[in-house]
C-alpha cells in the first residue's frame, strides 16, 4: 500500500510503504528516547548497526534519510534504448503473439539477445505488445492431489482437437483442414511425456494404434487416468441388475492387467489440462517456425526434438526413482495386435455364416476348434483393417461371400397385379363372398 506524504521543509513529495512508515515512527520514538537502539532493531527486524546508521540520516535528512537513495532514479541495470527498440522491433515482426516468456526464449535461441522473462514482459505490457491477465477466484476450487511417486505409476491420457497447423495442411481435394487431434500422455509423477502422435481423432482405433505403440516403447503402466470419453467409458445407463458393459478400451487394459480410472471432471485430471495449454501456445508456433505441414512431419519432430525438449525443460524429480513400467512378455508381444482391435460378438448362423458390418463370412467346414450353429464367435477388426474370426483363442478359418443371391420379384400381369398378390378387404370380389354367406340359408 503506497502513501502519499508531504514534508514541509523541502516541500518534497515521496511516495512510502508500510514499511518506510514503521521505520519512521520507530526512529522517532528512538530519537526521543521512548525505547532504545535494541527495542529498534527487534521492531524493524534489523541489527542494531544498521538501526544507527538509519537513525544518524534520519536526524540529519528528515524521512527522506530512511529511503532508498535509488528510489525515483532510473535503474543501473535498465535495458538501453537501442536494444529496447531491436527487441520491440524483432517482437512485433516474428513473434506477434507470443507470450512473455517464449518470446524471451526465442530472443535468446535466434537472436543472442538475453534478458530475463520478466524484463522482456514489462517490455512488451508497455508496448501494448501483452496484456496483463486477471486472475479470477475460484468459487469451488478443487482440492489439492500430490503428485503420484514414481514414473509409470499414473499416466494421464487425453485427445486435443485444434488448429495445430494453422491450416497448412490440406486433404485429397486441396482444401485447408482446420482441425487435427494430438493424442498425448503424460506422466503424473514426474511432468514428462512418454509418447505423443498427431492423428484424425482420439477413436477407438487411433487410441488402440497409440497405446500399441506406447507399450512396446516403454511398457505397461500401473494405471491410466483419462476422461468419461466414450472411447473410454461407456456412458449408457444399465439397469441395476446388469453388468456394465466394458469400452474395446477397457477390455484391452483389463486384458493387459493395467487400471483404467475415469475422472469426473476436467479439473481432476488437471496436468494433462494444463499440457494442452501449454501445447497450443508453445507447439503451435514451433511448428509454424519450421514450417512443418504434414502429420508425418509433425510426428517426427515431436519424437526427435520437441518431446526431449520439452522434458528437460518441464519435469520434475519423482520421490522415487523406480520406473513402475512392466515390460511386455513374449506372450504379450504377440498378443498385443489382438488385444489392440476392435471385438465384436457375433452368433453363427444355420448356414455357417457370420453376419458382420454388413459383410457375410463363410466359416470353413474344418476347423481347429469344434464349431456349432448357434456358437458365440468373436470378429477382430484390426488396426489395419483385416478381419480375423475367433472361437475362445482358436482362431478359424472362413471365406468371405462376395456375391450373395438376389431376391427374384414376380412378374406382373397384364394390369400390373403380381402374382400372389392378396386383395383388399373391400374388393368386390370379397364383398360378393360376404353377401353370398350372408344369404345362405342355415340348416336347422
Amino acid at each position: 500500500m503506497n502513501i502519499q506524504k508531504a514534508e514541509t521543509k523541502t516541500q518534497e513529495t515521496f511516495f512510502m510503504t508500510e514499511t518506510d512508515n514503521l521505520r519512521e515512527s520507530t526512529l522517532q520514538k528512538l530519537v526521543a528516547k521512548t525505547i532504545n537502539g535494541t527495542q529498534a532493531a527487534e521492531i524493524l527486524g534489523i541489527s542494531t548497526r544498521q538501526v544507527r546508521r538509519m537513525k544518524k540520516r534520519f536526524v540529519k535528512k528528515g524521512v527522506k534519510g530512511i529511503l532508498h537513495m535509488n528510489r525515483g532514479k532510473k535503474s543501473n541495470h535498465a535495458v538501453p534504448k537501442t536494444e529496447r527498440k531491436a527487441i520491440v522491433k524483432i517482437i512485433k515482426t516474428r513473434y506477434p503473439d507470443f507470450g512473455p516468456t517464449l518470446a524471451s526464449e526465442k530472443l535468446s535461441e535466434l537472436h543472442s539477445i538475453h534478458f530475463s522473462n520478466e524484463t522482456i514482459r514489462h517490455i512488451m505490457i508497455e508496448e501494448n505488445l501483452w496484456k496483463v491477465r486477471v486472475q479470477k477466484s475460484e468459487n469451488f476450487p478443487h482440492v489439492w492431489r500430490a503428485r503420484k511417486d514414481a514414473f509409470g505409476q499414473m499416466e494421464q491420457y487425453d485427445g486435443s482437437y485444434h488448429n495445430w497447423f494453422e491450416e497448412r495442411l490440406h486433404n485429397d481435394q486441396g482444401e485447408a483442414i482446420t482441425e487435427n487431434c494430438l493424442l498425448c500422455s503424460i506422466d503424473d509423477a514426474t511432468g514428462r511425456i512418454p509418447y505423443a502422435k498427431f492423428d484424425d481423432s482420439e477413436g477407438v482405433l487411433p487410441t488402440m494404434a497409440f497405446w500399441q505403440e506406447y507399450l512396446e516403447r516403454e511398457g505397461k503402466p500401473v494405471s491410466i487416468y483419462l476422461d468419461r470419453f466414450s472411447t473410454y467409458k461407456n456412458n449408457q445407463k444399465e439397469n441395476a441388475v446388469n453388468i456394465v458393459r466394458l469400452t474395446q478400451f477397457q477390455r484391452a487394459c483389463g486384458q493387459l492387467g493395467i487400471d483404467v480410472i475415469n475422472a469426473n471432471s476436467p479439473q481432476a485430471k488437471g496436468r494433462i489440462e494444463r499440457l494442452f495449454q501449454t501445447l497450443q501456445d508453445r507447439l503451435v508456433k514451433e511448428l509454424r517456425l519450421r514450417k512443418i505441414s504434414t502429420i508425418a512431419e509433425a510426428n517426427i519432430f515431436l519424437a526427435t526434438t520437441f518431446i526431449p525438449w520439452f522434458n528437460q525443460k518441464f519435469s520434475v524429480a519423482p520421490k522415487n526413482s523406480h520406473d513402475l513400467h512392466t515390460e511386455l512378455s513374449k506372450k504379450e508381444l504377440l498378443q498385443l495386435p489382438s488385444m489392440m482391435s476392435i471385438h465384436d460378438q457375433r452368433n453363427m448362423m444355420n448356414d455357417y455364416t457370420v453376419m458382420h458390418e454388413g459383410k457375410l463370412y463363410q466359416v470353413d467346414p474344418k476347423q481347429p476348434a469344434l464349431v456349432r450353429v448357434g456358437d458365440k464367435v468373436t470378429v477382430q477388426t484390426r488396426q489395419d483393417g483385416h478381419i480375423f474370426l475367433l472361437k475362445g483363442n482358436a482362431q478359424l478359418r472362413f471365406t468371405e461371400i462376395l456375391e450373395r443371391a438376389k431376391k427374384v420379384k414376380p412378374p406382373k400381369l397384364e394390369d400390373g397385379r403380381r402374382f400372389g398378390h392378396k386383395p383388399a378387404a373391400n374388393h368386390p370380389w370379397k364383398l360378393e363372398q360376404q353377401r353370398a354367406l350372408l344369404l345362405k340359408p342355415v340348416l336347422a
